[in-house]
């Protein structure tokens, strides 16, 4: 049994992103040793060395939280790198400092620790000085369970995931699960360089279903791809400058309310407090 799975996190209607992430995979990682699944429902990947986990289900709808927990209840790994399909690699990855990772989770003193995050959380962290380059997340901290790039736990990861999650509400409200003193997490200390480097600043390659065109542009040409942009679009407006609508946002907290029932209040004071801050400067 490997002792550590890479699961990237996709979908059949990602499956133009698959060559891309793939070429990148290859060129920055190429000596990988571990097992590459791939999680998506029904299209399967070509690739000799990646395993495609497809979803068991009739239903036309496609049950994130379902689908990704029956991907990592079927691998036999202890511990798992989640990945996303548009966390395109844009540097070798530290691979030393994933089997330092590995060791650490495997201490049995450490039983508690959840993930170490390969990116930089944003939050007040705590510097402990228990593991080198890493600082721990705040108790109740924002975006605590997190699809950034991450080693993890499986089967702590398992039990933070419900049937019925959406990625994007796994993170926001599905953190209100870790608020507990025997889910710790760590994230990488902003100084120090990226375990896995990929635009992170951009959000990865793709932003609500369009490609982020200063991301893919360049990669398209850098690896000769003959990629139809068109059938997603383009965009360079990430974040801020592309709010959702209030629509979208009421259901959202109604998702959340069914995720984590009145536990969804502490997030709606959270975003009234800093509407508050914002507007007093």
């Amino acid at each position: 049994m490997s002792k550590c799975t890479i699961v990237i996190n996709t979908c059949d209607a990602y499956n133009d992103v698959w060559e891309l992430f793939f070429k990148a995979f290859e060129e920055y990682w190429p000596d990988c040793e571990y097992n590459i699944v791939l999680n998506t429902e029904k299209i399967k990947c070509n690739l000799s060395n990646v395993t495609t986990h497809t979803f068991n289900e009739t239903s036309t709808l496609d049950n994130w939280g379902k689908r990704f927990k029956q991907t990592l209840q079927d691998i036999d790994s202890d511990f798992v790198i989640m990945l996303y399909d548009d966390f395109i690699l844009e540097g070798n990855v530290n691979k030393n400092k994933i089997k330092q990772c590995i060791k650490w989770l495997e201490d049995e003193k450490n039983k508690d620790i959840c993930a170490f995050y390969f990116i930089h959380s944003q939050n007040k962290n705590i510097d402990d000085g228990k593991f080198e380059g890493f600082e721990r997340l705040p108790l109740k901290a924002d975006y605590k369970l997190n699809s950034a790039p991450a080693i993890w736990k499986k089967d702590k990861l398992i039990s933070f995931i419900e049937d019925n999650d959406s990625p994007w509400a796994w993170e926001y409200f599905g953190s209100y699960r870790t608020y507990n003193k025997q889910s710790i997490f760590y994230s990488i200390k902003k100084e120090n360089e990226d375990i896995y480097p990929y635009n992170y600043s951009m959000g990865g390659a793709i932003y609500r279903s369009k490609w982020v065109s200063s991301v893919v542009l360049p990669l398209v040409d850098k690896y000769k791809l003959d990629l139809d942009l068109s059938k997603r679009g383009l965009t360079d407006k990430v974040g801020g400058s592309n709010k959702r609508t209030l629509k979208w946002k009421i259901d959202f907290f109604i998702t959340g309310y069914k995720m984590i029932g009145l536990g969804v209040f502490l997030f709606a004071y959270r975003i009234i407090i800093k509407k508050i801050g914002v507007f007093f400067g």
